[in-house]
């Protein structure tokens, strides 16, 4: 049976990337589903329950971040989103928390850790 509450939907286009904090997350005992880029997470989305945070690339082909965001708002309630990205912006506003790459581990659980309390 799959907990919402301990699931995780990484999206990013760096395959490595992805399926390093994949691997990451599945020892610390979350259930990971991947995608490459914004589109293939829609389309996951409407497939699997809510997930109890998104980690969510901004720059990334098809559909990057920033789009995927605006789409997901667009459909109701969006599960926390957690930027992880090396671009050097502000955070929108409303994301649960912004990552800088390269991804320092302990910032990322710890983040995890806080968003899936709230």
């Amino acid at each position: 049976m799959r907990d919402s509450a301990r699931s995780v939907l990484v999206v990013d286009d760096d395959e490595d990337v992805r399926d390093s904090v994949a691997l990451i997350l599945r020892d610390e005992g979350y259930q990971v589903e991947t995608a490459g880029n914004g589109k293939e997470a829609l389309d996951m989305l409407e497939r699997i329950p809510p997930p109890g945070a998104v980690l969510l690339d901004l720059m990334m082909p098809v559909m990057n971040g920033w789009s995927t965001l605006e789409a997901l708002r667009k459909r109701g309630p969006v599960p926390p989103v957690v930027i992880v990205s090396a671009a050097v912006r502000p955070p929108p506003p409303g994301i649960a928390g912004y990552l800088r790459k390269p991804i320092d581990v302990e910032a990322l659980l710890q983040k995890l850790s806080d968003v899936m309390r709230q």
